[in-house]
Parts: C-alpha cells; sequence; structure tokens
C-alpha cells in the first residue's frame, strides 16, 4: 500500500473492515494528502430514524449484527474495528459511504436472479451466478431474494459512476443511488466514558492511553466483549451498545460524509429489472471486453503458466485505485465487476484481501 499511495493520486475503495487504511493513515501520515477519495461500503446510519432512545421496528434494528440482541446498530464491517473505521472517517479524506440504508433497496430480487440465470456469457459472469447460486440454494427462498443484497457490488457501482460524472456533473452525481450529505461519526466505545472496567484495549489501567486518546473522550467507554456481552444485554428490550454505529451527530465529533439513501430505479419503465444498477452489472458482466482468457474448471488439468502483458497502447489510464476486500462471494462479484470496468477509468493498482 505504500509503494501504490507514494506514487501519487490515488482513490481506495474499502469492502470490508478498516484496519489496513487506518493503520497506513496512523504510519505514513505525510501521504494522506496523496488519497483523494474514499469509497466504502458499510455502516448504518438509519437516515429516516429519529434521535428518541425509544425507536423500535426497523429503526430500533437498523445494523447487520447477529443476534442484534447485545448492539442493534452497527453493520458488521464497521463493528469489525470501529477504531480503524472512526480514524479512517475523520482522517480529513473525502468519503462516499454505500451504507445498509441504500443496500437494502438494492436484494438480489428473483427477477434480476432469473435475467442473470438466463444471461451468463463470459466466464466471469458465470462465476458470479455460481457463487449466487451457491448463497441461493442455502438460504430460503423468500430470506435470499429479500435479505441478500447487492452490497458491495452496489458500492463500486456508484463508486465508479460518481467518478465518471466528476468532471461534468456536481459531486455525488451518478446513475445509481440518491445521495445526500449526512453528518456522523463512528462510535468507538460506550457511555458512560472515563471508566475503567478492562473491556477497552485503548485504556489499559496502569498505561497511558493508546494512540494519544482522551481518557475521558468518546474512546474511552466500554467496549463491547463479543454478541453476548453482559454490559450490552437489556431484559425485554434492545441491547445498548453501540460500538460501530455511524451514528447522525452534530458538534466537534460530526464529519461530513455523502452517503447513497436509496437504489434509483429502472429508467426503462418496461423492463422486469426494477433497479438501474441492476441492468448495469448484468451488462458488465456480460461484456466480451476484458473477458478472461479460459475456464480455469475445464482447463485446469492443462494449465500451465504464463505471464500476459497487457499493451494498452495509446489508450488513457484512469484513476489509480487500491481496493481493499474480504473474501465473501459480495466481495469478488465486486471485484469483477471493478475489473470489467474500462481502463480509461480506472487503474487498479494494488487487491489487498
Amino acid at each position: 500500500m505504500i509503494d501504490a499511495i507514494s506514487a501519487g493520486p490515488i482513490t481506495v475503495f474499502l469492502m470490508g473492515a478498516h484496519t489496513n487504511l487506518a493503520l497506513f493513515l496512523m504510519t505514513n501520515p505525510h501521504l494522506k494528502r496523496n488519497v483523494e477519495h474514499i469509497y466504502a461500503m458499510g455502516g448504518s446510519i438509519g437516515t429516516s430514524c429519529s434521535s428518541s432512545k425509544n425507536d423500535t421496528g426497523p429503526c430500533g434494528e437498523i445494523g447487520n449484527l447477529f443476534p442484534q440482541d447485545s448492539n442493534p446498530y452497527a453493520e458488521f464491517n464497521m463493528f469489525v474495528d470501529p477504531f480503524a473505521a472512526y480514524t479512517v472517517l475523520h482522517s480529513g479524506i473525502p468519503i462516499t459511504l454505500v451504507p445498509l440504508d441504500a443496500t437494502k433497496t438494492i436484494p438480489t430480487d428473483e427477477n434480476f436472479f432469473s435475467a442473470f440465470e438466463k444471461e451468463h456469457d463470459t466466464y466471469e459472469a458465470q462465476y458470479s451466478f455460481e457463487s449466487l447460486k451457491m448463497v441461493h440454494d442455502t438460504m430460503s427462498k423468500d430470506d435470499f431474494f429479500e435479505k441478500y443484497c447487492m452490497w458491495d457490488s452496489f458500492m463500486v457501482g456508484v463508486a465508479l459512476s460518481q467518478m465518471r460524472n466528476s468532471q461534468t456533473n456536481g459531486v455525488g452525481e451518478n446513475e445509481f443511488a440518491d445521495m445526500e450529505y449526512v453528518n456522523i461519526t463512528v462510535v468507538t466505545s460506550n457511555e458512560p466514558y472515563g471508566i475503567s472496567d478492562g473491556s477497552n484495549p485503548l485504556l489499559e489501567e496502569g498505561y497511558s492511553p493508546k494512540f494519544g486518546v482522551d481518557k475521558n473522550g468518546v474512546h474511552s467507554g466500554h467496549v463491547q466483549l463479543g454478541m453476548e456481552d453482559p454490559y450490552c444485554l437489556v431484559e425485554g428490550q434492545k441491547g445498548k451498545c453501540q460500538d460501530g454505529y455511524t451514528k447522525k451527530v452534530s458538534g466537534k465529533e460530526a464529519v461530513q460524509v455523502l452517503i447513497a439513501t436509496i437504489a434509483k430505479p429502472n429508467r426503462d419503465k418496461t423492463s422486469l429489472l426494477g433497479k438501474e444498477f441492476y441492468k448495469s452489472f448484468l451488462d458488465v458482466m456480460n461484456r466480451a471486453e476484458q473477458s478472461g482468457r479460459f475456464n480455469i474448471r475445464s482447463q485446469f488439468p492443462y494449465y500451465e503458466e504464463k505471464l500476459y502483458k497487457l499493451d494498452f497502447g495509446t489508450r488513457v489510464k484512469g484513476k489509480v485505485v487500491v481496493f481493499d476486500m474480504d473474501m465473501s462471494a459480495g466481495d469478488f462479484l465486486a471485484l469483477f465487476y471493478l475489473l470489467k470496468s474500462p481502463q480509461e477509468l480506472i487503474d487498479l493498482k494494488l487487491l489487498l484481501c
């Protein structure tokens, strides 16, 4: 990552926990200026919820942790390392966030799945469909079509469209999602602050606070210890812990972030594909250009290692990108969608898994 970012202006895509980038920023603060923009899939804002502590229903359980008994607010990517997410969010680098609020509006619904089943002509499309089908076959039909969303690939679509339109339209303009600026932070510990109960690794008793955190500040409260942490459980009510919650706030803790709020409908009103991104995803994945050279499943017994050096001739390369992903099926779909994008749009320099 140091080499890629040192080389000059770069864009970072985050598909999972923010740990890698946070460590980079803390150890190489002089290179922060080279990161032009961060696009991340993660968080759960609850943009339509009030700030009342008595929220119930969907607003009271806006995260995706399981079970939600202890923390109904956090999304997994943020929950894995809240302090890293906080560090990235508060870095001063422009951020576009695609949270659960938006991804919940673009599930892999039955019409999309059926269309993908009928049309997966390239090796990348075949791999991606088979990956989705494996998930489909292990979930109940209703759960898959309603709850398995296009999380990471949707974020990549929004990011690429925003990058493509940044020179001609306003900031955040894209084909696939409505956007708005929201003031948020990432909750890293729970009130009351300034306690010492042994849960917080940043404030070990008898030692100076790590990373210069204030021993009575927002990082000084109880840190959730697992999904059944007794501190977080409240009998007969939703859990009280908020570690990893991308929370709307005001004041000095607030950071203005561009947030995707809802997936845009398909502009073709006659199509069975309800969202504009469904169409783009299928078009890109089935594009003959930048397709694989062979089918690894059928040709692996005859495989030989050979290096193909790409020759782009006089074609101008796009923005330099670092892609930080985990190993989920959704992340691989997002990676293929990214790799099949025109070279004039992105120049992938580094892949972190």
